[in-house]
């Protein structure tokens, strides 16, 4: 007598294994749907809040004023922006665009009638984020396929919002090529599946990389002051008489002699060394963040005790205060600490770091190591500006001012030129860099005696490269009141001259805004210096809407594209286009492009695409000292580009 046959058990068990992995890959199909969808959003809205940017900075910045957002909108300038509107609509980059005075909460301009617009009213939540100055993207509002962005507007630069603008931008044009990583989804195979889940882990684990080191110190590891400013304000807001927030600034007393003495590597060293010891002391509840030089702070609260801020205060003192082993030598280095406490001192982040300043100088000068705003005695503090003046006379004389040079190199590898940057070796400060003291002198007498010390220790820097065979030019910065110097273009040639240079050798930078908006003075002042045979060259190329109008006009050799645009062209599409319609159009006049920002290979790929002739960047070099450039250029890739 016969049995039916039995299932055999291993094909039972591998019809359960096929059945989970299908069930695997769906799941794991919708997981990364899902994913890549929150990841195209995520992308989307920051392309969008950028490209607003970029369009407020080049349209509504140039045609509305303080004025016209709380007085009713000249009709000259709602005419320039409406114009400005409509090219941007009719190139698809814009469906719509409203501005709303916060001050009234009326709308001073739209580009279609108020009851047309989608959204005729910003919501609470977005004057609310606008008077804090936050820029920042929605969905859903409106059509399903555009993207709408809020975005805050200063109309005079004192860090009031005065006006919200509301501008709806098709989704197609910020998502871009984002949105293309759907495809990966639904690709057949389980192999294809898994490759756009690790291509989505990779991008994302490079975002929070790159996000880290935007809030980071490089050197030192702690939060920059970026990072700061971020954490700051929920702290602040949460702080009461009772339970206070507090900020304590940091000064190292004995770095610039140690810096001085040992080289920078030891310096480098030692805040290394001191940035340990202060997030330690600091303890976990804090946010110690390294502010530039040897200046750190510590973010508390809000705290339990008032009494708390001063005991890590003193802890941070007495840590670093303890001999430390730098360069092979014991060192005593030391710390002086302001106390400024919230709301008591103030209540927002300006405020408390100006005030702890005053404290921090306080127990420097008064030898006690830590200070309190609150003990710190009433005197006015001197004018900044004048105090500048006075110590920059003196450094003039000192011997205190030093030229770093960061190299220019062109897009075929060789490197073309060098920017001279003063720098200047503050005797409390450190070393400072241009931009903390030069526009304190730009419109005093003083700036001609430092433009021409620049220009005469430039000249004979580039004279000394050239005796050693690296043929480069040097440029220079120079102020509007430098260029209306009639004596200017006699002041070139005589250091040139004295140099063994021709006058071609030395490139003067002029700002953009100057060609702008005094092109009228501007442009005579440039012919002079070129026909005294002085090269010229506009930095900051796109900061300011209309340079091209002007540029057929102006005698010059090379431009140099801002680097918020230069910057940016790996991640946005439209900085992408802005500065490609640059490049051809400066190419066309018969100028040489740089372009500014270049921090990546990639960005150097995508600007040589674009046309540009010149880069300048940390990628390619970092501005430093004429020693260390000398060496620099006998290094092997000193002039190769990149793979």
């Amino acid at each position: 007598m016969g049995y039916p046959a039995l299932p055999e058990p291993r094909a039972l068990t591998s019809w359960r294994v096929l059945v989970a992995v299908v069930a695997l890959v769906i799941l794991t199909v919708v997981a990364a749907t899902l994913a890549v969808r929150a990841q195209i959003r995520s992308r989307a809205l920051q392309n969008a809040v950028h490209g607003v940017a970029i369009i407020s900075s080049l349209v509504i910045d140039r045609s509305l004023t303080l004025t016209d957002i709380t007085h009713g909108t000249n009709p000259a300038n709602a005419a320039a922006l409406n114009a400005d509107v409509t090219m941007l609509k009719r190139r698809g980059e814009v469906v719509n665009l409203s501005i709303w005075s916060l001050a009234t909460s009326r709308v001073v301009y739209s580009d279609v009638e108020p009851r047309a617009i989608d959204a005729p009213a910003p919501a609470p939540e977005a004057v609310a984020r606008a008077r804090l100055g936050e820029s920042f993207a929605v969905t859903g509002i409106g059509a399903a396929d555009t993207v709408v962005v809020y975005h805050p507007y200063d109309a005079n630069g004192d860090g009031t919002m005065d006006a919200l603008a509301q501008v709806v931008l098709p989704r197609d044009q910020v998502e871009g090529p984002v949105a293309q990583s759907m495809s990966l989804v639904y690709a057949s195979g389980a192999i294809v599946l898994l490759l756009a889940l690790a291509g989505i882990l990779q991008v994302r684990r490079h975002q929070l990389r790159q996000d880290h080191a935007a809030v980071h110190d490089a050197l030192t590891g702690l939060g920059n002051r970026l990072l700061l400013r971020r954490v700051a304000p929920p702290a602040l807001a949460r702080s009461t008489p009772e339970r206070p927030a507090a900020l304590l600034l940091i000064d190292l007393d004995n770095f610039k002699p140690v810096n001085d003495a040992l080289g920078h590597p030891a310096g480098d060293e030692l805040l290394v060394a001191a940035a340990k010891l202060i997030q330690e002391a600091s303890g976990p509840a804090s946010v110690a963040v390294r502010l530039g030089g040897d200046e750190f702070a510590v973010l508390l609260g809000p705290l339990t005790d008032r009494g708390v801020a001063r005991e890590v205060a003193n802890k941070i003192r007495d840590r670093v205060r303890q001999p430390l082993t730098i360069a092979g030598c014991e060192l005593e280095v030391g710390a002086s600490v302001g106390i400024a406490r919230a709301p008591d001192d103030g209540d927002d982040l300006s405020d408390l770091l100006s005030r702890a300043d005053k404290a921090m100088y306080h127990a420097k000068h008064s030898g006690g190591g830590v200070a309190e705003y609150a003990e710190t005695p009433e005197t006015p503090p001197p004018d900044p500006k004048v105090t500048t003046l006075s110590q920059l006379s003196r450094a003039l004389a000192g011997h205190e001012l030093e030229l770093f040079y960061q190299p220019v190199r062109g897009s075929g590898a060789a490197v073309r030129s060098v920017e001279a940057l003063p720098r200047w070796h503050h005797p409390q400060r450190g070393l400072l860099e241009a931009g903390m003291f030069i526009p304190a002198v730009a419109h005093t007498s003083l700036t001609t005696a430092l433009t021409t010390w620049v220009l005469r220790q430039a000249a004979r820097q580039c004279a000394a490269w050239r005796a050693d065979g690296v043929r480069v030019n040097v440029s220079v910065n120079i102020s509007a009141r430098t260029l209306y110097n009639d004596s200017l273009p006699d002041v070139v040639q005589t250091v040139a001259a004295d140099c063994g240079l021709p006058p071609s050798a030395l490139e003067l930078e002029v700002a953009e805004a100057i060609l702008v908006r005094e092109s009228a003075r501007a442009i005579p002042a440039m012919l002079r210096l070129r026909d005294a045979g002085v090269s010229l060259c506009v930095d900051k190329f796109g900061a300011e809407y209309g340079a091209v109008s002007v540029m057929a006009e102006a005698p010059v050799q090379r431009v140099k594209i801002d680097q918020r645009f230069a910057g940016t062209v790996v991640e946005f599409p439209l900085a992408r286009a802005i500065v490609g319609g640059w490049v051809r159009v400066a190419h066309k006049l018969g100028l040489t492009v740089v372009a500014q920002g270049v921090e990546s290979a990639e960005a150097w790929r995508c600007l040589t695409d674009l046309g540009c002739d010149d880069m300048q960047g940390f990628w390619i070099g970092r501005p430093m000292p004429a020693v260390e450039l000398t060496k620099w250029f006998t290094r092997p890739n000193a002039h190769a580009g990149p793979a």
